[in-house]
């Protein structure tokens, strides 16, 4: 049996050409599997996606400018303000272009036009036309030397011109013609006081088209008690009503 010797050579060496590599052989005859190869490093998001990148950059800016506009915006409490109580009315008349007696015209013709008509004003209701001429009141007595009516309260008398403005004879009824005072309370008139007085001419008085009846229409009222208002009807019970201002 021949002696082998290690690995710094001997009779063998001859034998065996394979040359000590300083290692044992691998037991299962092969050599191990190479090791996997690290995986590629992974970008970021941003690196990755640069034009979106670019764009969300000046959409913030965007938005950074405009609530830094808007703050500015808000920080002045005089820059929307509604006028203060220390606004002249030359200063706001100013603001809308019109000088203030103009703007104080105008509202005045507004008024007058949306208030009831007045004293001297003609009205229609049906087709008869009532136009107030004079209000007396505070009357204790009203008629004639022998035919004298003497008020509960005080009369308050309302001088007319009744005109038929339609095409068929009217009949002027006194009692529908009611007055109103401050408290919208209602007052008919006095006939027996009305026929007392001479040339009266409101008495179931038949009017016909085109002519005219001038009379007084009595009231009876408290003392104290202002009448501010009537109410003219004419002679069908369906005419509406038309109010005439009495102040």
């Amino acid at each position: 049996m021949n002696q082998q010797q290690g690995p710094q050579g001997g009779p063998n060496d001859q034998q065996n050409p394979m040359q000590w590599s300083g290692r044992p052989p691998y037991a299962g005859g092969n050599l191990p599997p190479a090791p996997p190869a690290p995986a590629p490093k992974k970008r970021n998001w941003f690196a990755r996606h640069k034009v979106l990148t670019g764009l969300l950059g000046v959409f913030a800016v965007i938005v950074i400018g405009s609530a830094a506009t808007a703050g500015a915006g808000g920080s002045d409490p005089q820059s929307s303000a509604a006028p203060t109580a220390g606004e002249t009315a030359a200063d706001t008349a100013a603001g809308s272009g019109q000088p203030a007696a103009t703007k104080a015209a105008a509202k005045k013709t507004a008024e007058k036009k949306n208030a009831a008509p007045g004293i001297g004003t003609p009205v229609k209701s049906g087709d008869l036309q009532f136009t107030v001429t004079k209000v007396v009141r505070d009357r204790t007595t009203v008629g004639q030397q022998y035919l004298t009516e003497k008020a509960q309260g005080r009369y308050t008398l309302v001088y007319v011109t009744v005109r038929n403005v339609g095409n068929d004879s009217e009949l002027l009824l006194d009692s529908e013609q009611k007055i109103k005072d401050a408290d919208n309370k209602t007052y008919s008139p006095d006939t027996t006081a009305e026929l007392s007085m001479k040339n009266n001419d409101v008495f179931l008085e038949e009017i016909n088209p085109g002519n005219a009846v001038d009379g007084v229409l009595v009231y009876d009222m408290p003392v104290g008690v202002k009448a501010t208002a009537i109410d003219f009807n004419g002679s069908d019970l369906f005419d509406d009503a038309t109010t005439v201002q009495l102040h």
